[in-house]
């Protein structure tokens, strides 16, 4: 069985990591207001990318140290593993042996991977592909064989209602963390299940065992 993972809002709380850095950068003196006007004009530049937002800082605020900035967001990254979802390892660490687990996240490559990389689970996956492609199609086109069956499991419901279209043998999952991006959304029909956690993943699991 394959199980295909997003991983912003899905397996990691953007929310807390957001909240940390901000906690941090306000250490050096720029104010909430700005690290958010400054974030929000970043991330329209789709994908966000932190190196943007500390240009802009600096634009509105030149005594700020470029340096210093890097060094307190690596240092806020450098604690990824603990803005994981409390459920993610225990998930991973009991099906890994039986399931085929893949990661495949929307996101600027560098910062992206850095994440990933310092969260701790890397080594859960067989595989792991950062795309700028929010909707995936063009990623999963090539880890899948033509008509193979999977679960792909995303918090974007339009993320998930496009690969439902493309590949209709896919077992979609939408995660609805309560502090998701999408929370809000309503779900589609192209959504097979809806969850809140990845232990409500397991019951789904023991229905698709031979997947």
């Amino acid at each position: 069985m394959k199980i295909i993972f997003d991983f912003d809002h899905t397996l990691f709380s953007v929310k807390r990591f957001y909240n940390a850095l901000e906690k941090k950068i306000q250490k050096i003196g720029i104010n909430k207001k700005l690290f958010k006007e400054t974030f929000e004009k970043a991330a329209k530049e789709k994908p966000y990318n932190p190196e943007k937002q500390f240009q802009l800082i600096i634009e509105h605020n030149p005594e700020v140290s470029l340096k210093l900035l890097r060094e307190n967001f690596k240092n806020v990254l450098h604690r990824a593993n603990t803005f994981l979802y409390p459920d993610v390892e225990n998930f991973f660490k009991k099906t890994e042996k039986n399931i085929d687990l893949f990661l495949v996240s929307y996101g600027d490559k560098t910062f992206q991977r850095a994440k990933i990389e310092n969260t701790g689970i890397v080594q859960f996956f067989e595989k792991i592909i950062i795309t700028s492609d929010i909707n995936k199609v063009s990623v999963l086109k090539k880890l899948l064989k033509k008509n193979e069956k999977a679960i792909f499991v995303d918090d974007n419901p339009e993320t998930l209602s496009a690969v439902k279209k493309e590949f209709p043998q896919i077992i979609t999952v939408r995660m609805k963390r309560k502090e998701g991006k999408y929370q809000k959304e309503k779900d589609n029909p192209n959504i097979d299940f809806s969850i809140n956690n990845l232990k409500e993943l397991e019951k789904i699991l023991f229905q698709y065992e031979n997947i």
